[in-house]
Formats: structure tokens, sequence, C-alpha cells
């Protein structure tokens, strides 16, 4: 055996085993940074400020260069090692096999698993330790890459019947996993999420889920005097900017008084300051409703039902408000179904059907209606005095409030097999 190129070869499998070591780290580190890691990197040292910028912009080339040299490096290992077995022997006397398994272990130990699980352990530290070096080469491996890419797509495009950079729409399912995700990383907070998530789910919502009913919107008469409308506005229980004015019924509406241009000058008549009404129907996403008409605070729609009446007024307040009701309820927040005992509950008018029956291990599904109040009023035909009872679908429902139009309040309590179906029963 020739001792100098043993050495030499012995040397530069050791050399080429740190150098996969290092890339070995390098490339972990890469992929277990997350956003909030790069900024910090890119804080506490400015002399990788750049970098970190180009790494977000384009994190996948980084990642593939590494990967590029990183095979490169193994392969020259495995060359390296096959050589020394085959050129001077095995390292134990008849045992060429025990000498190949213990040779590439002891490589993949040193060049593989030891520096990944040091780069797992510290991402962050790992990656600042050992980036300058590659930074060096970098430039050179980002062209190799680009053209191993290119070259990897056309003889793709010639194997495969199909793209492999075909997209497909996400579902919102998978939005808001990937949301999760990202809170979970530490790079969105918790409230961000929560956000984020309730404007993905809105877009599953209609008009008809954000609006504010006719019976709690004010809406004035086109031949009412100024007098008459500034009483009414007085009257009103919260600031109306836009007001639906109507011609002979509330469900011919034939404008939009802007309120504040009008009190600037309330000696005129307010059917000056009448804009023309933007009508949606009650079916329309209420994401899209938003997007096209209601991207200007105080812009309001009149909201029409499927025979053309007016179902009630959609304000990008509404809008809002439907996104932020779960995330940041208002301190005066009243809930609206609350349980009193076991099958017996309390709720308001306006509380939802699906959620009562939810409450109650029931299904309250009726076409049509969405509110416990409404199911009420239309089982009878008119609105019921406080105190009166009628039992719907196995349900006891005992009218607490009502105003003039509506069931504002019941108490619902379950019949343990008395009911009877679907006929109302009134007491």
């Amino acid at each position: 055996m020739s001792l100098v190129p043993f050495v030499i070869t012995v040397l530069l499998l050791l050399v080429v085993t740190l150098i996969s070591a290092v890339i070995s780290a390098l490339e972990t580190a890469l992929l277990s940074l997350k956003e909030h890691h790069i900024a910090v990197i890119g804080e506490t040292r400015p002399d990788l400020s750049g970098m970190m910028r180009a790494m977000v912009r384009q994190p996948h080339r980084s990642v593939h260069q590494v990967i590029l040299l990183g095979s490169v490096l193994n392969l020259a290992l495995a060359v390296l090692g096959l050589l020394l077995l085959r050129e001077f022997g095995p390292l134990f006397q008849h045992r060429p096999y025990f000498s190949a398994l213990i040779l590439f272990g002891a490589l993949i130990l040193i060049g593989e698993l030891i520096p990944t699980l040091a780069a797992l352990a510290a991402p962050v530290q790992v990656f600042q330790a050992l980036v300058r070096p590659f930074v060096w080469f970098s430039p050179l491996l980002e062209n190799i890459s680009e053209k191993l890419e290119s070259l990897t797509d056309r003889w793709t495009r010639l194997l495969l019947p199909f793209s492999l950079h075909k997209r497909r729409d996400l579902t919102d399912d998978e939005i808001e996993t990937l949301v999760e995700m990202r809170r979970d990383d530490g790079a969105l907070a918790p409230g961000e999420s929560e956000i984020i998530q309730e404007i993905i789910r809105l877009g599953n919502k209609t008009v008809k889920d954000c609006l504010t009913p006719r019976v709690d919107t004010l809406m004035i008469s086109e031949d009412a005097t100024n007098d008459e409308v500034r009483g009414q506005l007085r009257e009103a229980p919260k600031i109306f900017w836009f007001v639906p004015i109507f011609q002979g019924s509330p469900d011919v509406v034939v404008g939009m008084l802007d309120v504040k241009r009008w009190l600037y000058h309330p000696e005129v008549d307010f059917c000056q300051f009448i804009a023309p009404p933007v009508f949606v129907p009650e079916t329309m996403n209420a994401l899209e409703a938003f997007r096209d008409y209601l991207s200007v605070p105080r812009s309001l729609c009149v909201v029409l039902d499927e025979y053309g009446g007016v179902e009630g007024v959609l304000s990008h307040a509404d809008i809002v408000e439907e996104i932020l009701a779960d995330t940041a309820p208002a301190p005066d927040h009243e809930v609206e179904i609350e349980e009193l005992s076991p099958g017996h509950l309390r709720a308001d008018g306006d509380a939802r059907l699906d959620e009562i029956g939810e409450a109650l291990g029931i299904d309250l599904d009726h076409e049509g209606l969405d509110t416990i109040g409404g199911l009420v009023f239309n089982e009878l035909g008119h609105v019921p005095k406080p105190g009166t009872r009628v039992e719907i679908d196995g349900l006891r429902i005992t009218v607490r409030r009502c105003q003039p139009q509506r069931v504002t309040a019941v108490e619902i309590e379950k019949l343990s097999g008395n009911g009877n179906g679907n006929e109302p029963r009134e007491t």
C-alpha cells in the first residue's frame, strides 16, 4: 500500500465530510427557519439584512442551492469511500462488507445525522454561524441551480402527460389550516388569525345573514316635512348617516337621504339631498356586496327579497360587525341563547333556529325561516301577546316579550315525546 496516496485520499475524505456536515446543518436550518426567525436575524446581524430580504422574496432559491451543493458533496463522499475501499483494501482484514458498513455509517453519522440534529435544536444559531461561507458560493450555485431547474422542467414536460405546476384553488378549510399554521409559527397573533378566519367564513355567507332587518331600520316617507324628518332622526335609537326614503310603501324605496349633508343646510327641503338607492338581492354573497358596494364607510344598500320587497338594509358597519362579532364582542353584548336547565332555554327573538336546534339536540330546519321569532310569527299568522304559548316540533315556546311587528324574546322547553309534530297549538 502506497502511503502518500492513502493519506491524501483519507484527508480529502475528511475535508469533504466536514463540508458535507456544514451543508447538511445549513440545509436543515434553512428549512426550519420561520419568518419571525428571519426578521430577528436581520435585526441582530445587519450585515445579513440584504440576504434576509432576498430569502423572504424567494425562499426556495437558497434551499435549492443548498440541496444542490449537498447532493454533489454526498456523491463525492460515495466515490471517495468506494475508492478508499477498492484501492487500499478493507479496514478490517477479510471483512469488506463490514468495513464498508463501518465507513459509510461513520460518514452518515458525521456528515448528516449529527449536524442535522444540531440544526433542528438551534436553527437560528446554526444559520448565523454557517451562512457566511455559503454566501460566497451563492452566485455560482444560483446559475447552476437555474440551469438544472430549466433542464428538469423540459424533461418533465416531455416525459409526463400532465404539468407538475398546475395549481388548484384551495378550499376554505385548507386556507383556515394555513392560517392556523402561521399562527402556530408566530407569524400571526391569535386575534389576527381569528379575524382572517372570520373574513374567510364571510365568503360563505349571504347578504341575508348580515343585514339589518327592515323593522330595525329607520325609513322615511318622501311626503314627510323637514320637521317630521328631524323628529324621527332625534327619536331614533342610534345615529343614521343614510336613511332610505320610500314612496307610499316601505317596499318602494326611491332614494337615500344623506343626513349629514342635509343637516348642514336644514332650511333646504331634504328631498334635495336624496341620492339614487343601491339594491342588492338577499341571496348575494356578502363578501361580493362588501367589495362592490360597501367599500366606503357609511355606505348603504337596500336588500330585496325574491318578490322585490325590502328585506332590510346592509351597511359597511354590518359587514365589519359580522367579522368582529366573535373576535371583539361589544361589552354590552347580550347572550342570544341562555340555558335555564337541561332542555329549557331562554332566547332572543332573533336567535337562529340552527343554533337553538344544536343547543337542544334536535333538527329545527324550516325552509325560508331563520329565527325563532320568525317561526312563531309564521306558525301563528300574527304577532302574539306576551304569555302566549305554542307547541311546534315537540317544543313548547312561550312568548316573553314582543314589539308591534315582531317577537323579541321567548322561552323554549323541550317536550319529552309529547309534541304533536309540525302542527302548532296556541294556548
